[in-house]
């Protein structure tokens, strides 16, 4: 029987994708203590209300809690035995992998700290790796730290990146489309929807997030690009990227309720356009180009026939371009969102990260 090796998990948020990813573990236990020789026990569960801990292990009754606590947006704060976050770098050991699965800011000094202290980290958090290059340059050249989730959910994006660079590849510019929510935009934009149809479609169906403004603006899609850009090794900063955001300044300062009813002022503009493109074979999609000079991130009118054209809602298309992928590229393509393939691309690099660690 194959030896199994127990692995203290360090939760940063219990929201729609650390749920799903301790469910996950919960559920997969006797798979990957078969597979991967891992023991993964849960011991610290944290989110703005406090931290749930034992050295041990959390209880299952106590992790079942947690995740009944924290649906639907809901915190730990009601439960038994809560810490306050100031206990957290206590529980920070070596061998220990802490996963942050917040969107969060302000996470960054205990990565910092956890790194320090011998653990390993697993992001979901795209912010920490998104700064300014020289507070993102020690974690993105990190060996203790994976960060596959922050572009193209589940799709293996970093690790071929990484793998191309490992191999002595040279990688020239990299293009596609990295945003779920903005690809059923475009996707109902075609069908002759009108924008502010759409964008109250997906908001409704939980597409955006509860100000659609945060994905319309085009800037998670700006983070995912500096991420890509990082790591094919070209040190860009926020400035060097051209970002399109799809609504107007006009609207930027409104509420939420002010800006889905002056969302009507837009329709006619982004009808137009699609039957610009339309006009010339071409589809609209909001695309992210980058290379080692900079990038654009915005709506592009491709090739209707295309791979990117093609695509349809929550898809992801990424296209690596390189020294020896240079006539044809090596592309990537599947599911971009979605709380299941996302979290089991964090539980794929705590398995890896765990592994790392045993032969450290």
């Amino acid at each position: 029987m194959k030896k199994t090796h127990s692995i203290p998990l360090i939760f940063l948020g219990l929201g729609n994708i650390g749920g799903t990813l301790l469910r996950q573990i919960l559920e997969t236990r006797e798979t990957v203590a078969e597979r991967a020789g891992l023991r993964l026990i849960p011991v610290a569960v944290a989110d703005v209300s406090g931290l749930l801990y034992a050295a041990d292990g959390l209880p299952e009754a106590t992790l079942h809690a947690a995740l009944a606590a924290t649906q639907g947006g809901g915190t730990l704060a009601a439960l038994p035995d809560l810490h306050p976050l100031a206990y957290l770098p206590t529980v920070l050991q070596p061998g220990a992998i802490l996963a942050d699965l917040t969107a969060s800011p302000k996470t960054t000094p205990t990565l910092r700290a956890a790194l320090d202290a011998g653990c390993s980290v697993a992001l979901a958090n795209k912010i920490p790796l998104a700064g300014p290059w020289a507070e993102a340059r020690p974690f993105l050249s990190h060996p203790r730290l994976r960060y596959e989730v922050t572009v193209g959910a589940g799709l293996p994006v970093i690790e071929t990146l990484h793998y191309l660079r490992d191999t002595g590849d040279r990688v020239t510019a990299i293009e596609g489309c990295v945003s779920g929510t903005l690809g059923y935009l475009c996707a109902e934009l075609e069908r002759g929807v009108l924008y502010s149809q759409a964008v109250a479609q997906a908001r409704a169906r939980g597409y955006t997030e509860p100000d659609p403004r945060d994905d319309l603006s085009g800037k998670d899609v700006a983070r995912k690009a500096l991420i890509l850009a990082r790591t094919a090794g070209w040190p860009l900063e926020e400035g060097d990227l051209t970002v399109e955001p799809l609504y107007t300044a006009a609207l930027a300062g409104l509420a939420v309720a002010d800006f889905m009813a002056a969302t009507t002022a837009l329709d006619a503009d982004y009808a137009a356009r699609v039957a610009a493109a339309q006009a010339a074979g071409r589809v609209l999609r909001y695309v992210a180009r980058v290379t080692p000079e900079g990038g654009t991130v915005g709506l592009t009118a491709v090739e209707r026939d295309g791979a990117l054209g093609a695509l349809r809602g929550p898809a992801n298309y990424i296209a690596v371009h390189t020294t020896r992928y240079d006539a044809l590229p090596l592309a990537l393509a599947g599911p971009g969102a979605g709380r299941e393939v996302t979290a089991a691309g964090v539980l794929g690099d705590i398995i890896k990260l765990a592994h790392t660690g045993q032969t450290a």
